[in-house]
């Protein structure tokens, strides 16, 4: 009896095909997708976007920002800024997320190659709490590139602070120690390596202010609700395969409205259901948090509708384009897993490659955390986040549509009504 059931659960699974595809073919998608991921966090592959304001404007400055754009890791961000401005223009590309950090060279600051410590550092590393991670980066390549890029400097100013504590050169020595740091000046500029902390030029700044801590309450409460928007969407949405194998659907047929009552019906329940999913979520965040949703709700109100709107056209065009229950949830559960992996709700981008970060721009998780980055994190209007919401917009009415007309397809027919003879009616001639 036992053999019997597992072959007749095998030779169900064997003649779905879709869902034979699914179950062994989305699972390794999604593996590949997190290697690329994990692997580009442990290797040489992950690159930072650094933009620099070099206020100094000197030889030593101009040295360490060239010995700082050779490293495979680093890509310089352009920065069309100078003068007063600069600073501030610095500060809005990382609050932007146009810049994973930003690197300014304080020209009213100690100068690069002092060791004394009485000024401000001349060297100001400015980051967004949400991309934390790129501080320790930068610090490390910046320390790489002083070091490989201005021995001359990081020497004298162990001969300097020696001078200033243990001794006193005479001008003989002083001449000789000169030479030899000319001479590493010129094996660093030939690429030789030459050998000290310069962790007292280091200051850090955050690019948001005393709100940038919420970034992370931000992000991490639009990439989970709207991952699990998705997964409830579907849940809901796959119910319409269940009442077309256990019958109801035929009885919904009969009705006037045909298939587009059950499809629109069970599109606006997961709208609303999808609004209130949401709105638990981030009224967690603000009362637990202090996420500024009261101040942001109108805008917030407009994004989650959309998003909402969105996840739920996809998962009825999923459930109108998929022959069995099985064959639904199996590409539903999986899709959604690499949709998410890859647009930020599992893993923030800064992480990926650069060509997993651009992959994101085609799924709804990158155009709904882009949306929410915005009310809360950098607070624009709503003409500044017209790209992802208009993205999210277009992609529910394509997918509504699309789900509208393939239930009609498939139940009537490719020309309509008059197809449809098949389909029980409900009237007194049909039961003659």
């Amino acid at each position: 009896m036992s053999a019997a059931i597992f072959r007749a659960m095998l030779l169900g699974l064997l003649r779905d095909r879709g869902a034979l595809m699914m179950s062994f073919v989305l699972p390794a998608l999604f593996f590949v997708v997190m290697a690329e991921i994990f692997t580009a966090t442990t290797g040489d592959s992950l690159r930072l976007k650094v933009a620099i304001v070099d206020e100094i404007a000197s030889d030593t400055s101009g040295r360490l920002v060239r010995s700082l754009s050779g490293a495979d890791s680093i890509e310089l961000v352009p920065l069309d800024a100078s003068g007063p401005t600069a600073r501030a223009d610095l500060r809005d590309l990382v609050r932007s997320g146009n810049a994973d950090i930003g690197l300014l060279l304080r020209a009213d600051a100690e100068p690069l190659d002092a060791v004394n410590g009485f000024g401000p550092e001349p060297i100001v590393i400015i980051s967004d709490p949400a991309r934390a991670v790129a501080v320790p980066m930068l610090a490390g390549r910046l320390r790489e590139a002083y070091f490989s890029g201005l021995p001359d400097v990081a020497m004298g100013n162990v001969v300097e602070e020696l001078e200033n504590q243990f001794l006193t050169l005479s001008e003989e020595q002083r001449e000789e120690v000169d030479l030899g740091l000319e001479e590493m000046r010129i094996e660093a500029d030939e690429g030789r390596q030459v050998g000290w902390s310069f962790e007292d030029l280091l200051s850090y700044e955050d690019a948001v202010g005393s709100g940038g801590t919420l970034n992370l309450v931000a992000y991490s409460a639009g990439a989970v609700a709207f991952m699990f928007l998705l997964f409830a969407s579907v849940h809901g949405a796959v119910s319409l395969l269940e009442e077309q194998e256990s019958g109801v659907l035929d009885r919904v047929l009969a009705g006037p409205g045909g298939i587009a009552v059950l499809v629109n019906g069970k599109f606006l329940y997961l709208v609303l259901q999808g609004m209130i999913q949401v709105a638990v979520i981030f009224v967690v965040a603000w009362l637990a948090y202090g996420l500024a949703l009261p101040s942001h709700l109108p805008e917030w109100l407009l994004v989650t509708f959309i998003a909402c709107c969105t996840a739920a056209a996809l998962a009825m065009l999923l459930a109108t384009a998929c022959t069995t229950r099985r064959q639904a949830q199996t590409i539903a559960n999986t899709a959604i897993l690499v949709l998410s992996a890859i647009g930020g709700s599992m893993v923030p981008r800064i992480f990926m490659p650069e060509a997993l970060q651009q992959l994101g721009w085609l799924t709804p998780n990158t155009w709904a955390l882009e949306a929410y980055s915005g009310i809360f994190w950098r607070e624009d209007a709503l003409i500044d986040i017209a790209a992802p919401v208009g993205a999210l917009l277009g992609t529910a009415l394509l997918a509504w549509m699309a789900a509208n007309w393939i239930a009609q397809v498939r139940v009537y027919g490719p020309q309509g009504q008059a197809a449809a003879a098949h389909v029980p009616t409900g009237n007194a001639d049909s039961g003659r």
